[in-house]
């Protein structure tokens, strides 16, 4: 399916009271699968720490993150289209959608990697090293607002991922603004709390040692790692509606999703 070429004014306000709303109307579907692609994987790369098959791990809870995104994102846009999705249906339409738009979110991925190993480097440069990775963060910022319908175009307009990241490109043109304002509403919740979070788990003002010595004494029965984790799920969740909604906001949310 071919949208029209131009997208009308994004509501911002709209679209960040959509975020909350479609986030409840299908939290059970939205928790359930993230508990599994989410919080698993992400427990046990917090159990792995750096021993033996922790890269693994990490692999695989991150191509599973992007395959929930895809996964909610489908589910997003059939509620937004008028035809929402029960909570089995929402996973098994997910699922069966998820080959469209599964390759282009891992292409983003990869690259998001690519700009996570650029901080950790950035590290390493000395004085320059906090302009660098401002520079880095802004750069990140400006791809997210570019390209935050990629997902919904592969898997409504059925694209290649190439084509895809150009369509979305286009949609978003005379919108940027106001996407921009949507995703810094975002993640001006989310950073916050989870600034509150790590100082609730690390303690206020905790040391890189004092982390990562609080890390490795972590169990399963450790209430600090299911209080990151639990964080981790919720973020993921309302984060993983976000594009869904954007792309329903330029499009007039009558694009049906199959």
């Amino acid at each position: 399916m071919t949208l029209p070429a131009e997208a009308p004014r994004l509501d911002v306000a709209l679209a960040l009271q959509r975020i909350v709303t479609v986030f409840w109307q299908d939290f059970a579907a939205i928790v359930v699968v993230g508990f599994v692609m989410v919080t698993l994987p992400g427990v046990l790369l917090a159990l792995a720490g750096t021993h033996a098959g922790s890269t693994i791990v990490a692999t695989f809870g991150g191509m599973l993150r992007v395959l929930y995104v895809v996964i909610v994102t489908h589910g997003v846009l059939a509620r937004l289209s008028g035809q929402p999705l029960a909570p089995r249906a929402f996973v098994r339409a997910g699922f069966a959608a998820s080959p469209r738009g599964l390759n282009v979110a891992l292409l983003i991925g990869a690259v998001t990697v690519l700009a996570m190993v650029g901080l950790l480097l950035a590290g390493l440069a000395g004085p320059p090293a906090l302009a660098i990775r401002a520079a880095i963060v802004a750069v990140g910022f400006a791809c997210a607002v570019l390209l935050i319908t990629a997902v919904p175009v592969a898997l409504v307009e059925r694209r290649t991922p190439f084509p895809a990241l150009g369509r979305a490109a286009a949609l978003t043109r005379g919108n940027r603004g106001r996407i921009a304002v949507v995703l810094g509403g975002f993640a001006l919740t989310v950073v916050p709390a989870r600034l509150v979070v790590a100082a609730t788990v690390y303690g206020l003002g905790a040391s890189a040692a004092h982390v990562a010595a609080v890390d490795g004494g972590m169990t399963l029965a450790s209430p600090g790692l299911w209080l990151l984790a639990l964080f981790d799920l919720l973020a993921w969740g309302v984060g993983a509606v976000v594009p869904g909604v954007v792309f329903a906001g330029l499009v007039g949310s009558g694009a049906p999703v199959k």
